[in-house]
């Protein structure tokens, strides 16, 4: 009787084994197909908490940028006309003035609102602003006392969203009350490098992002002496609403800011950072900026807009722990799951002559991609901790009766438990230890292939019966 040698080479043990490692990668790879679905799914899901954040903020109020006072004083210069008849014009220009020293202190209360499933993290703050101005000298402004147009000079401040205003302002400056009104009489404020957008003009140049801030407050100043070399002393309250970020900017000679809260993971960030202390009760950061610490004049003159630069500093106002961003985190971690685990199942086929189906193996990985969306969709509602325990569970104990059926074997079944739930473990602990997760994730790959070079080193893989 001839054989065909075709067929008794598909029937050699070590050509089988070769093939359902071929498919069993196959499947990986396939695999890897819900994966970026998954991945997908979820920054779907961040994008949609993102944008009822901003519609919760929409009515209450974004985030805040606060400039701190200016002194405009607008003044006339003096032009001449070309021709033969040389006649003389003026032109209405501003003197852009900026305090001597500007000192803010504030407390931030944090406020948490749902709609839908999301929750939202808002801040209300009450700032106390206080400081003096020095009017410089003709000498130094090289204006004409005659040409300032003192009756019309203002204070502004700008504020990035106005609709976080609570309150109405009463401005002392000298000792006289001054009721501040909404805008900023015309003018507007330059601020580079702000990591978050706001409903103002935004346009891109050769140093980042830049944004025009149009909206505040001013108080028209009466009865105020503006000689050259008087100081002007100001104070007033601000009570603003907000979400997420709370910016200042420093322009005072000397800048100060200091800002209390209960909230215990704020993020400061910008060009200068705070001397703090932050605790479980709460955070107290305290900014210090000179004019040494800034490219900043003393004042400024025909300006179409006070150019701030990008000196803005502040605090975001956040949840730390975003659970998108962990479950993104632990999405990534898919294929690893799926190798190891299929791993086991095959080692366990090999070792107990067992013989199981590519279809099963699908079932299987089927099974631990789930998870992930179990991960998500738990995560909504109770938080990352919580929903990783359910979908674990559910996940190892689907696969664990699932296995009962196919191995028949109850002690192969148990191992491939333990390996679920050590991988469970193992994967949840590396997620929680940011700046260790390359170092424990290598190291735990070591043992396991330490482990599975053990468990095979007496398996003959050429020979037909292993």
């Amino acid at each position: 009787m001839n054989t065909d040698p075709s067929t008794s080479f598909l029937r050699s043990t070590s050509v089988q084994i070769t093939l359902k490692l071929a498919l069993i990668t196959l499947l990986v790879l396939f695999l890897m197909i819900p994966q970026f679905m998954i991945l997908d799914l979820i920054t779907e899901r961040e994008n949609l908490s993102h944008q009822v954040t901003d519609e919760v903020a929409a009515g209450w109020g974004s985030s805040q940028i606060s400039t701190g006072p200016v002194l405009v004083i607008p003044y006339n210069e003096w032009f001449e006309s070309a021709g033969e008849d040389k006649k003389k014009y003026t032109v209405k220009k501003n003197l852009f003035v900026f305090p001597e020293e500007l000192k803010t202190s504030g407390n931030l209360d944090t406020h948490e609102k749902y709609k839908s499933i999301y929750k939202v993290l808002l801040y209300q703050t009450q700032l106390d602003v206080q400081g003096t101005f020095i009017i410089p000298n003709d000498t130094l402004t090289g204006i004409n006392r005659e040409n300032l147009l003192l009756n019309e000079a203002v204070i502004i401040h700008g504020i990035s969203d106005i609709k976080g205003m609570k309150s109405l302002v009463d401005m002392k400056v000298n000792g006289q009350s001054f009721v501040c009104k909404p805008g900023l009489d015309g003018q507007s404020f330059a601020i580079q490098n702000i990591p978050f957008a706001y409903n103002q003009t935004q346009m891109d140049n050769s140093t980042g992002t830049q944004g025009a801030i149009n909206s505040g407050i001013f108080a028209q100043l009466r009865n105020i002496d503006l000689s050259p070399g008087k100081t002007l002393s100001f104070s007033y309250k601000l009570q603003l609403n907000g979400s997420r970020y709370l910016y200042f900017t420093p322009v005072g000679k000397s800048t100060g800011v200091n800002l209390k809260s209960t909230f215990p993971d704020p993020s400061f960030a910008g060009a200068y950072l705070p001397e703090h202390t932050t605790t479980q009760d709460g955070f107290d950061a305290k900014w210090s900026v000179l004019e040494y610490n800034k490219n900043l004049p003393e004042f400024i003159k025909s300006a179409e807009t006070i150019p701030l630069g990008a000196s803005s500093f502040g605090v975001e106002i956040r949840d730390m722990v975003s659970h998108y961003g962990v479950t993104y985190r632990t999405g990534k971690y898919m294929i690893l799951f799926l190798v190891l685990t299929f791993l086991v199942v095959f080692l366990t086929e090999i070792v107990y002559q067992l013989r199981i189906h590519i279809f099963q193996y699908t079932l299987i990985g089927l099974a631990l991609a789930l998870f992930f969306t179990l991960l998500l969709s738990f995560s909504e509602f109770v938080g990352y901790m919580p929903a990783y325990i359910i979908a674990a569970s559910a996940t190892i104990i689907l696969i664990y009766l699932y296995s009962l059926s196919v191995f028949r074997h109850k002690k192969s079944s148990s191992i491939l438990l333990g390996l679920l739930l050590s991988l469970f473990t193992y994967i949840y602990l590396i997620i929680q230890m940011e700046k260790m997760a390359l170092l424990a994730g290598t190291v735990g790959l070591f043992i396991f292939l330490a482990a599975t070079m053990y468990v095979t080193r007496k398996i003959k893989w050429y020979e037909d019966k292993i």
